[in-house]
């Protein structure tokens, strides 16, 4: 079976392509190992102006919208800010998120966007002209273009022998509900909570109905998360507010600097291209943003405007992607990374905003 482009991933990085893929005519086949739609622990949290990326209203799959911005240095220190225009925060669920915009790619595609889900890939065998791929169904595909949107964990990048140097930070993540009263008094404010675990933070996230996103990163030599996860959730919630909660562990790709994200016929994106902020950990936006940017390169080699398109999909990815995205993150592992790492009190005096 013959496509122009295969995507492995319905996470933000493989819907974005498939929204911009949407409003083209060109053959696009989404494969997804999970059924779908499926959890995903993710702190949920981007900036507004993901909305003008996307281009397309979200506001049904927003579950809130905050107004301030409370930051400590390990519990001490408070600084407030007002969040507000494109970088103030909107919080959603990654379930109802990715499913959201795989369905407006699908409807707007009509009948050039197709999906697998519940299949996992076994194989990759890039040619000349071509990439192939084998399901563990057995079925075979073929297409011009792969967008490889697998995720952290994702296989593609190591069975093309990129991604080498990947580096991981640990993370855990808790849903938590609490009473409505508790809510009610927070559901305006974002909390990051600097250094509260040696190289790491932690934050708070009010979402809807009584549930805020709450979790831990870090980087560094491996500690027990899980139980730093705990200490952060009972010094930040008052006894008796909690009525209940759910944790899960995940890996964050953080960038490491720049490294090869494509081969001729295969573009690595979001997670899978470890493009997330080496400080805060943030990685939505930056997925979203590498996914649009797969799919417009991709679009304009079929419709021949790039020059020897075999050799010029790669070479045009990743200068756009270093760009547009790469010299923020660069940005941030030179300068904020370091300080981080190695001088807590310079970080956040230096980095954290001032209060209003």
């Amino acid at each position: 079976m013959q496509y122009d482009v295969i995507i492995v991933g319905a996470g933000p990085a493989g819907v974005s392509a498939a929204l911009e893929f949407a409003r083209t005519n060109v053959r696009v086949l989404v494969i997804e190992k999970e059924s779908l739609p499926r959890e995903k622990p993710c702190g949920g949290a981007m900036p507004s102006s993901v909305e003008k990326l996307l281009g397309i209203d979200i506001s049904k799959v927003v579950k809130n919208r905050t107004h301030l911005l409370k930051m400590y240095n390990n519990y001490k220190d408070e600084v407030t800010s007002k969040t507000s225009g494109m970088d103030a925060p909107v919080l959603i669920n990654r379930r109802e998120f990715d499913m959201f915009l795989l369905e407006q790619a699908i409807f707007i595609g009509r009948k050039n966007i197709e999906l697998i889900d519940k299949c996992r890939v076994i194989s990759v065998n890039e040619t000349g002209n071509e990439v192939c791929i084998l399901l563990e169904s057995g079925k075979k595909i073929k297409a011009n273009y792969l967008i490889a949107a697998d995720g952290a964990l994702g296989k593609i990048a190591s069975k093309i022998g990129l991604m080498k140097k990947r580096k991981f930070a640990q993370s855990f993540d808790a849903e938590i509900i609490t009473t409505n009263r508790y809510y009610e008094n927070h559901k305006n404010t974002m909390l990051m909570n600097y250094f509260c675990l040696p190289h790491g933070y932690g934050w708070i996230f009010p979402k809807e109905k009584n549930r805020f996103s709450c979790g831990v990163g870090r980087w560094g030599k491996p500690i027990d998360i899980k139980e730093a996860l705990n200490d952060f959730i009972k010094k930040s919630f008052p006894s008796g507010v909690i009525e209940s909660i759910k944790i899960t562990g995940y890996p964050i790709p953080v960038y490491n600097g720049t490294q090869q994200i494509s081969t001729n016929k295969i573009l690595l994106t979001g997670d899978a291209a470890a493009l997330v902020d080496p400080v805060s950990g943030e990685g939505i936006r930056f997925a979203l943003h590498s996914g649009k940017v797969a799919a417009s390169v991709i679009i304009k080699s079929l419709r021949r405007d790039i020059e020897s398109p075999d050799i010029g999909v790669s070479k045009t990815y990743e200068k756009e992607v270093n760009e547009k995205i790469g010299k923020e993150l660069k940005l941030k592992l030179s300068f904020a990374s370091l300080a981080f790492h190695s001088n807590a009190q310079m970080f956040y005096k230096t980095f954290v905003n001032k209060p209003y």
